[in-house]
């Protein structure tokens, strides 16, 4: 092994540098390499600068830079590699070995560093102080998800080999610095605007002896300098914030934090799962009962991991999230944090919630409610096909809340048949649709209520047309496009009645219309069940499928096919004529259909059993892409003003 020169920045001790500096003179440590060790004195008043002898070191009565400054004076002359490091860092021989053999893989990296352990020595301590900042340290055993090395750009490291070429052609550290680190970190930028990169070896494992700091870092944060050296480290590299957010330590770290996250078990934490229920608004719809129902469900399974909920700052008000959900974390924007598993309980709808999830968790599942949207075309966003393809491309996981909308997704986009999915129908138990405040009477003297929306889809313009015809005088209330036919139409937006008044309706009506062409699961077929209600529905496959989960002798479906077939069932049925039902409870194997408990823990198994491997993650073909998606967006504009963290 070549040998090298060492120096040491032992100003800021206090205590115990005899002892300090015959560890790492030792065999064990840098005796059997170093050629030469220095070091600055521990601060005091010099009656002036000058060097002196301590066993095999020689100790420079200077400032800790200008010390510095000379042991790279020495080492350059000597043409030897020289090793920085602070006081608190043992390295020993062998990782000293693996950072100079990174120097003959490539002319031009210019600097190596080490990994350094964790406040307790049995982890690794962050690359830097990005990411997600409440982990105090990373697993050792996420080295063997990072590659052998990181070539970044400005890697201000702790412990730094700074190779011979570079002593011989880059000259002395700037002296207006009053840090080391300071000083370091404007040489290494000084020397990667010439194309000197720095390797980041991270199987060179080095030991930090300080314990002190609850979350250990590999290198200096800018806000760690002192004031002078920040102001004159912006002076020097006004290019430093591009370097280090795309080029440098800021551009991986994140990443591994959110490795971290999804090996909980590698330090003794509980797996962590955002749900992200951002497409809820501030009204009661399809989507927010699904939603907020699993949600209600995981809650009470009590499922032993840490939860937090991410929703609108109106959905949060409105439907009371803080109060409901009173041992989880709420957040109305996205969270500093990173998590084990990131659920969005809607489909997305914008590659950007699909990047920001990435960036939150490792582990990217999706719920799916119907490809309603991307069908009927005119109320999708744009770009939504692009949007699902890179959906079936890249998520780790898929649930899909009928078998119907399962198969519509993968006869349109084929990749998804690749992704590890499941089908976890809504819930079906009547108890989860049931009002505490609504009473049904026994005999329903309420209107016709047609259920629906303003879409095409839901047919609910043309259906009220036909019954105001064929029922002239039958009260009938809609949820659907204004304004009513006659005055005996009452019409409401929907998302406008409250859930009490909703409920009502229900409970009230005579019959249900439910006329919609296309649905995903249907909650107006569960909700009229649920209250003993008669529901004429569209006759199709998802109903069918629906219907056998639904308990018998609890309401009554009746299928039609044409709008002409549903005034004539609906009319025999105001005469209390008979007609044909469609039969319930087919598939229901115990007999007791499925509540939203029972949906929760369906979906929790499933994101327990995905999430126990990382390498079936599809995070590294995903960042991947990301990275290029972003670089094809990328503002040609000149950088904003540094704002280093």
């Amino acid at each position: 092994m070549r040998s090298i020169d060492v120096f040491v920045d032992l100003s800021l001790v206090t205590a115990g540098v005899p002892e300090a500096m015959a560890r790492l003179e030792s065999t064990e440590s840098l005796g059997a390499v170093a050629e030469r060790l220095f070091c600055a004195a521990p601060r005091r008043r010099f009656s002036a600068p000058g060097e002196r002898r301590h066993g095999a070191w020689r100790v420079l009565e200077t400032g800790p830079v200008e010390a510095c400054r000379r042991a790279m004076s020495a080492a350059a002359a000597a043409e030897r590699p020289l090793l920085v490091l602070p006081a608190d860092i043992e390295p020993g021989c062998d990782a000293v070995g693996v950072l100079l053999a990174a120097f003959d893989d490539d002319p031009m990296i210019g600097f190596t560093a080490p990994r350094l352990t964790g406040a307790s020595g049995d982890g690794l301590a962050a690359l830097d102080d990005g990411g997600d900042r409440e982990l105090g340290e990373l697993p050792r055993r996420l080295l063997a998800e990072l590659p052998p090395s990181y070539l970044l750009a400005d890697a201000p490291a702790r412990c730094v080999l700074i190779r011979s070429d570079i002593l011989a052609n880059f000259g002395p550290l700037d002296q207006r610095f009053v840090s080391v680190a300071g000083a370091l970190w404007e040489y290494i930028g000084r020397a990667r605007r010439c194309g000197f990169r720095t390797l980041v070896c991270n199987r060179a494992i080095v030991t930090g002896t300080s314990r002190g700091s609850r979350r250990p870092s590999c290198t200096t944060s800018l806000r760690d300098l002192p004031r002078r050296d920040q102001i004159l480290l912006r002076e020097s590299l006004p290019d430093a914030e591009r370097a280090y957010h795309e080029f440098g330590t800021g551009s991986v770290a994140s990443t591994e934090t959110r490795l971290a996250r999804a090996l909980p078990r590698a330090y003794g934490a509980p797996p962590s799962l955002l749900l992200d229920v951002r497409n809820i608004g501030p009204s009661v719809n399809g989507t927010a009962t699904a939603a907020l129902g699993i949600a209600r469900g995981l809650q009470k399974l009590g499922a032993e991991w840490e939860v937090a909920l991410l929703a609108r700052p109106e959905a949060c008000t409105v439907h009371l999230l803080e109060d409901g959900f009173p041992d989880w974390r709420v957040y109305t924007s996205l969270p500093e944090r990173q998590f084990t598993v990131a659920l969005r309980l809607s489909q997305p709808w914008h590659v950007d919630e699909l990047i920001e999830l990435h960036s939150l968790a490792a582990y990217n599942v999706y719920l799916f409610l119907d490809t309603i949207s991307w069908d009927v075309t005119y109320p999708a966003p744009r770009r939504l096909d692009g949007t699902w393809r890179f959906l079936a491309d890249h998520a780790d996981g898929l649930v899909f809340i009928s078998d119907f909308t399962r198969d519509r997704f993968i006869r349109r986009f084929p990749a998804g048949a690749a992704v590890p999915s499941l089908v976890s129908r809504l819930s079906f138990d009547a108890a989860d649709y049931l009002h505490p405040g609504v009473r049904v009477a026994r005999r329903r003297r309420g209107p016709i209520f047609v259920v629906g929306n303003a879409y095409d889809h839901k047919d609910v313009a043309r259906t009220i047309e036909l019954l105001t015809v064929a029922f002239p005088f039958e009260p009938i209330v809609a949820l659907g496009p204004a304004p009513a036919p006659t005055p005996r139409v009452t019409v409401f937006e929907s998302g406008t009645l409250s859930e009490l008044e909703l409920h009502r309706l229900y409970a009230d009506a005579r019959a249900v219309v439910f006329p919609s062409f296309y649905e995903g699961f249907g909650l107006p077929i569960v909700t009229t069940l649920s209250y003993g209600g008669t529901l004429l529905a569209r006759r199709s496959a998802l109903l069918s499928e629906i219907a056998g989960e639904c308990r018998p002798h609890r309401g009554r479906i009746v299928p039609f096919a044409r709008r002409e077939e549903m005034v004539e069932l609906l009319g025999r049925l105001l005469h209390g004529e008979c007609v044909s039902e469609l039969p319930l409870g087919t598939a229901l194997s115990a007999g007791k259909p499925k509540s939203w408990r029972d949906v929760a823990a369906l979906i929790m198994t499933f994101v327990a059993d995905l999430s126990s491997d990382l390498s079936r993650c599809r995070w590294r073909s995903r960042d991947n892409t990301i990275q290029q998606l972003l670089a094809a967006r990328a503002d040609v504009a000149p950088a904003g003003p540094m704002a280093l963290t």
